[in-house]
């Protein structure tokens, strides 16, 4: 373990991290600590997951923490609840196994994080790749997948090729030469513009479009926000018609007095939730809430605190168990009906209870199956489909798939057929080709050893033109007399311009010339604001991770400091205490030393001596009177005995002369 943590701290010292710990420093975190050192861990390898724990929950952290570590694929070494318990408490062990996996191949699991965001394939159950449409979008989602594993080989491939200073100065010309060609474009397209009559109403115009395009644009959004919220009214009434409907549908098969007997129970449910057991959920929570207020407000405990604490919490436990045995014992003293009856009524009200938590349950669940079957119809509606199935259709729904899907395995099997024919035809069509171009050679050939080379291509290309001339020579004297009417006006349009820009030609000279000028400056400034904003850049993280450091550092000085200042002011009252002690004890009077805790203290030894001395006496004096004091006993008892004998014998003989009528007696 020593070795283990001695290694993380070496890794977690050095660059990107910068923690600057120490074995006994890191072996002190918290557990809340020395989880979020390993969230900025999982940090560097992927930013989403940069969080401060003490807004997440420790279920949702731990949820995120092992869904991760499944993309990172890290196997643990123990179960997965086990391993999920030490992550929710931060357990020791579980942080530094993980941390001890992490750290050595951080930058490769940088790499399988952020290829594990889309290489993960999505399983479709095989029921729904039935659809001819789902089945065509898994099939693109697969070629996407692979489409990605190709460009990101390639592009690690382009990473490990380093350029040389030559290639980037050929690469940094060529785009000087696209940049002055792409200049020299815009500078003949602007002046290409001006030339035109209605430039102005040519943008006004332009504007007015893009106006309009905006505006369209806003009205299509304003569109969609309207037509959500129709789908969702029309998703609530459904919602309530179909409640209705269900509402009818049990009123109809159920009697006015089955109808009252199951409001009546449901109204005595919502009744003993209101009443009961919910007041008494609220006062536990209360109470636990205040009982968490008391601990954040008491100050920093030491570990002897701890310990004393623990100690008392058991003495308490003992006690309470002694009073439930002494209370068990009166119990069972009482009367047994009583008993029996407090019994049942326990076992009705845990029932009772038991029974509260049910039904909770069935409501939550419930109301989840409202809110599924609301978004499983508004899906349906978005595909087109009104009404939900009943089995019957859904079977007969399944067997049109599955017979569509057969015909559509046919026509796939016909298609691949079709597409190999279409191949062997590709292939002679190729071969023809080929085949006619070893003629046309062949021919070319004979032609020249004829003398007549070229003979047949010119025939050729006499036939078209000849085919082609008349349409031609027609339209180029139609053509003729367009261009004659358009250079004419098209030279009196050139003059015009010429003199109306020749104005606005001169004054745009300078501004060239200082346009070039401020782009250069522009192109310096930017530079510098680069390197700067670079520089500031990697300062400020050096400056974050200080800061960072530095509130840690505070905190746990601050902790130290409040606990120091609490055992300073408990030492400070014990010394007051002996103070007060010595100066009393010192004290010449008497009375006045008499109220010291010594004399008190030796008084009552005293007095406990005493009275063991006279506890002692009276123990022996019993000892010895034990014997005697028997006997005496037994001689009463005795007595006792031969006087109730006598006072029986005395009884029978009196009933014995009232039933004769004879005198009384009295006989001894």
């Amino acid at each position: 373990m020593a070795e283990q943590v001695k290694a993380i701290v070496e890794v977690l010292n050095k660059d990107p991290f910068s923690k600057a710990f120490n074995i006994i420093s890191f072996d002190n975190l918290e557990p809340l600590q020395l989880l979020q050192v390993l969230n900025d861990v999982f940090t560097y390898i992927d930013p989403t997951n940069k969080m401060d724990l003490r807004e997440e929950t420790p279920e949702d952290m731990a949820h995120r923490m092992l869904k991760f570590l499944s993309v990172l694929k890290y196997s643990p070494e123990c179960s997965v609840q086990e391993f999920q318990a030490g992550i929710i408490t931060g357990e020791k062990s579980v942080v530094y196994q993980t941390l001890a996996w992490v750290l050595p191949k951080v930058e490769a699991l940088k790499t399988r994080a952020y290829l594990g965001r889309y290489l993960v394939k999505l399983e479709v159950p095989e029921e729904i790749l039935q659809d001819d449409e789902v089945e065509r979008n898994y099939q693109e989602y697969l070629e996407l997948l692979e489409e990605f594993k190709t460009v990101h080989k390639a592009t690690d491939q382009l990473k490990s090729n380093k350029y040389t200073a030559a290639d980037i100065k050929r690469d940094i010309s060529q785009m000087e030469q696209e940049h002055g060609q792409l200049v020299k474009t815009i500078e003949r397209k602007k002046n290409r513009i001006e030339s035109m009559a209605n430039m102005t109403e040519l943008l006004g115009a332009a504007r007015s479009l893009r106006r309009e395009q905006e505006r369209s644009n806003g009205m299509v959004e304003q569109r969609a926000t309207i037509s959500a919220a129709i789908q969702a009214a029309d998703a609530k009434v459904q919602r309530l018609m179909g409640q209705l409907k269900e509402m009818k549908m049990a009123s109809q098969n159920m009697s006015v007095d089955k109808l009252m007997s199951r409001l009546e129970e449901e109204h005595k449910s919502c009744v003993y939730l209101v009443e009961e057991k919910l007041p008494k959920e609220i006062a536990n929570k209360r109470k636990a809430c205040n009982s968490l207020q008391k601990v954040l407000l008491e100050p920093a405990m030491s570990e002897d605190d701890v310990e004393e604490l623990v100690d008392r919490s058991s003495d308490l436990q003992t006690e309470l168990n002694e009073l439930h045995q002494q209370r068990m014992a009166k119990s069972d003293n009482a009367d047994e009906k009583l008993v029996m009856f407090r019994k049942q009524a326990l076992m009705i009200s845990r029932k009772k209870e038991a029974l509260a938590e049910e039904l909770k349950e069935c409501m939550n669940e419930y109301n989840d199956a409202e809110t599924e079957l609301a978004r499983k119809r508004q899906e349906m509606k978005s595909v087109g489909a009104e009404t939900v199935m009943t089995g019957t259709e859904l079977k007969k729904y399944i067997a049109d798939i599955r017979q569509k899907s057969t015909v559509y395995k046919a026509r796939r099997a016909e298609m691949a057929d079709l597409r190999a024919e279409v191949g062997v035809l590709a292939r002679t069509a190729d071969i023809l080709q080929h085949q006619y171009s070893d003629v046309k050679q062949l021919i070319s050939q004979t032609e020249k050893d004829k003398g007549i080379a070229g003979f047949t291509d010119a025939q050729d290309e006499l036939e078209k033109i000849s085919s082609q001339k008349g349409a031609v020579d027609e339209a180029k004297g139609k053509i003729l007399e367009d261009m004659s009417d358009m250079s004419d006006k098209l030279n009196e349009m050139i003059a015009e311009k010429k003199a109306a820009l020749a104005p606005i030609i001169k004054e745009l000279r300078p501004l060239r010339a200082k346009c070039s000028e401020l782009e250069q400056l522009h192109a310096q400034r930017k530079t510098e604001y680069d390197s700067l904003s670079a520089r500031l850049g990697s300062n400020l993280h050096v400056l974050e991770q200080e800061v960072k450091e530095m509130r840690e550092t505070a905190q746990a000085e601050e902790s130290q400091y409040h606990f120091l200042m609490h055992s300073k002011q408990l030492l400070e009252l014990e010394q007051q205490k002996v103070e007060e002690e010595l100066a009393v004890y010192k004290n010449p009077d008497p009375a006045a030393r008499k109220q010291s805790l010594r004399e008190q203290y030796n008084r009552k030894i005293l007095e406990q001596d005493n009275l063991g001395k006279a506890l002692r006496a009276k123990q022996k004096t019993v000892r010895e009177q034990h014997v005697p004091n028997v006997a005496q006993m037994a001689m009463w008892r005795d007595l006792t005995s031969l006087l109730t004998c006598k006072t029986n014998i005395l009884s029978k003989q009196q009933q014995k002369e009232l039933d004769t009528g004879g005198e009384n007696i009295l006989i001894l």
